[in-house]
């Protein structure tokens, strides 16, 4: 059945029960269907406008302050989400586990027009409030929903489409909704996909900043994926209970993550815990092989946190009856090691970041949105000599001012309207013994500047609504994307903090100054995306290397996973590449091959030569044409019209 029919179906249905009638089996996916059903015993009247009124600004705020630690986790995959489908009239929503809308970004015009049926932050979209609807539905189904136009129970939801997933806590509980609403006119067939990696993104992070210090492994029965979205992850107590599992994780080990906890680790695998531990220590780098109870082998990785030497395990398939743990094999690189793909400039910072690495000298890093900024941070504390302590990260620029102080410093019991019952412990807190890195450390509010500069100076913290003075000690790597030192002269960011900060600048080159493309690409689909089988088209590479990329490495990461969920087969092909993509790539004339044009040419008249330059090569055909020049059919077909060549 086409789409045209489908929505005629839907709107007989509606009428249907608007005259009284009832719900006629069997249009409806099975899903949609029961949510339609649900809304139907609850009262709501079909033909009826849901009565919603955002939360005042003081309750969305304390709102957000007791989903502090999801909305810290879920904001950077919702810019990456966002800059996916940006400019496509669509938004980025996330939602608590109750259906209220936490956080939202997208193209101005559609947030605008999405506010007139309250698709708005401070706005509870529960199945039972707002009808059949992406988030409230998702809820209730605890599985990822696609809502498309008319199947929104109010028909004055029609106007979206709505792809959401849920995201689950560490012990398996839903925690949040991630949501892809656009307009229904546009394409949306591979927006679930999406939504559902980047919620599985948002749990792992979760999983990460949650237990920093406790014993965590990281599994798989394939080693490349250990280190990806696809690996498992368990974290045991000292003793040996499982304290929380991902979903991959238990999917894996046949568990079910929200009664998992309390396993024993030797019910699980062939030792005891303290056993892998004392191999692993000896281990160090190497690698060796885990055995379960069950004779699955798994390929893993132990970071002991806080209670033991970090440390990499990981073994190749063996049979049955050998030990469950074997010997180190050969050590592997260190962290710094790794982001050394043979670009000059950065392997000049990475030289000198290891100058510092058994000192804490504080570290600045500048670079533009995007470089790596974090992922340097992360490779310092990791080859330093705290690497056995938690790496703590927070983002100046993502939490509301309002609550990046008790974020920070943490709060008593009451310390203000909203706070946790039983406080809660700061970020600073949380890093002793290990590394606190400040992102966007340029974005911090002028007040909160000469609290940490006194944190800096006296080594120990005072939560809010508290006496207690708490030592602390920890290493300190801030990052900006901007000049701090410009910040300072327009008296926007303190002088003596800036010099505290500055005992290192590193600077990160920008992903179109650097010389080693290839070898970064094979990284990232190599560590990063657990994907050493793809093959990438040459064509695929020359655009690349033509692309201005204004996003950076991150940039570079999203394009790739994008690719990687269009893909079919081993090969990556133009084909596969996201179409905001391949505009950016015509947009700016430093990425196009020089043609003969006079001196003073305007941009309109070069661009028109580049494509009747290629629809000469190729006699007219306009697929053809695209091709070469790395775009859509749909966008050489509105260039050609413009500029008067069709």
């Amino acid at each position: 059945m086409n789409r045209s029919n489908y929505l005629h179906q839907i709107r007989s249905a509606r009428e249907q029960l608007m005259d009284g009638g009832q719900l006629p089996e069997g249009v409806l996916p099975e899903s949609i269907q029961r949510s339609w059903e649900r809304c139907i015993e609850t009262g709501l009247a079909v033909n009826l406008r849901p009565e919603t009124e955002p939360a005042a600004m003081q309750q969305l705020n304390e709102l957000r302050e007791r989903n502090s630690r999801l909305l810290t986790q879920a904001q950077p995959e919702m810019e990456s989400l966002y800059s996916h489908i940006a400019n496509t009239q669509s938004m980025v929503i996330l939602s608590d586990a109750d259906g209220t809308i936490l956080h939202a970004l997208g193209d101005q015009d559609f947030m605008s027009k999405a506010q007139r049926v309250a698709l708005q932050p401070g706005v509870s979209w529960r199945e039972d409030i707002s009808g059949t609807n992406a988030i409230g539905t998702a809820l209730i189904e605890k599985n990822p929903v696609f809502v498309m136009g008319g199947e929104h129970y109010f028909e004055q939801n029609a106007f979206l489409n709505c792809s959401a997933s849920p995201i689950l806590d560490p012990h398996g509980s839903i925690i949040g909704v991630l949501d892809l609403s656009g307009d229904h006119r546009q394409p949306q067939e591979h927006t679930m996909a999406l939504v559902r990696m980047s919620a599985l993104m948002i749990e792992n992070r979760l999983f990460n900043a949650g237990f920093a210090t406790d014993i965590t492994i990281r599994f798989h029965t394939r080693p490349e994926f250990i280190g990806t979205l696809w690996e498992g992850i368990a974290v045991f107590s000292p003793d040996g209970k499982l304290l929380a599992i991902n979903r991959t994780g238990a999917f894996q080990l046949g568990l079910d993550e929200q009664q998992a906890a309390g396993t024993e680790f030797e019910s699980l695998f062939e030792l005891s815990l303290p056993k892998f531990l004392d191999v692993a220590r000896r281990a160090l780098n190497s690698k060796s092989m885990l055995v379960l109870k069950n004779g699955l082998r798994l390929h893993a990785k132990a970071d002991p946190g806080m209670h033991t030497l970090a440390t990499a395990v990981s073994m190749p398939g063996a049979a049955q009856g050998q030990p469950a743990v074997t010997e180190p094999a050969r050590a592997e690189l260190t962290a710094l090691d790794r982001l050394d793909t043979g670009d000059d400039t950065l392997r000049r910072a990475l030289q000198r970041a290891r100058k510092v690495l058994e000192h804490d000298i504080p570290v600045l890093i500048e670079g533009e949105t995007g470089t790596g900024k974090e992922l340097l941070a992360k490779a310092i504390h990791e080859s330093s000599q705290r690497r056995q302590g938690a790496f703590v990260a927070i983002n100046c620029a993502s939490i509301p001012e309002g609550l990046i102080e008790s974020e920070l410093f943490g709060h008593e019991e009451g310390a203000f309207t909203g706070a946790r019952r039983r406080g809660a412990v700061g970020r600073i807190q949380q890093a002793h013994g290990g590394t606190l890195f400040l992102d966007e450390v340029g974005e911090m509010p002028l007040p909160l500047q000469a609290r940490l500069l006194r944190v800096i100076q006296e080594r120990e913290i005072v939560p809010l609504g508290s006496n207690k003075r708490i030592e602390v000690d920890i290493a300190i790597i801030a990052a900006t994307n901007q000049r701090l030192r410009e910040r300072v002269q327009q008296g926007l960011f303190r002088e003596d903090l800036y010099y505290r900060l500055n005992g290192l600048r590193l600077n990160l080159p920008p992903l179109r100054e650097r010389t080693d493309l290839p070898a970064l690409i094979e990284r990232i689909l190599h560590d990063d995306l657990g994907r050493k089988d793809v093959v990438l088209q040459p064509e695929v590479l020359d655009l690349m290397r033509r692309h201005p990329w204004r996003g950076n490495v991150r940039q570079l990461f999203n394009v790739l996973r994008s690719a990687l969920v269009f893909m079919e087969d081993r090969t990556l092909g133009t084909a596969h590449l996201p179409e905001d993509f391949l505009e950016e790539l015509t947009d700016g004339i430093e990425s196009q091959q020089p043609v003969e044009q006079p001196a003073d040419a305007s941009w309109s008249e070069t661009e028109a030569a580049l494509i009747r330059q290629a629809l000469t090569v190729h006699r007219g055909n306009m697929a053809a044409a695209a091709r070469q020049l790395g775009i859509s059919r749909a966008t050489i077909y509105r260039k050609s019209r413009r500029l008067n060549l069709i």
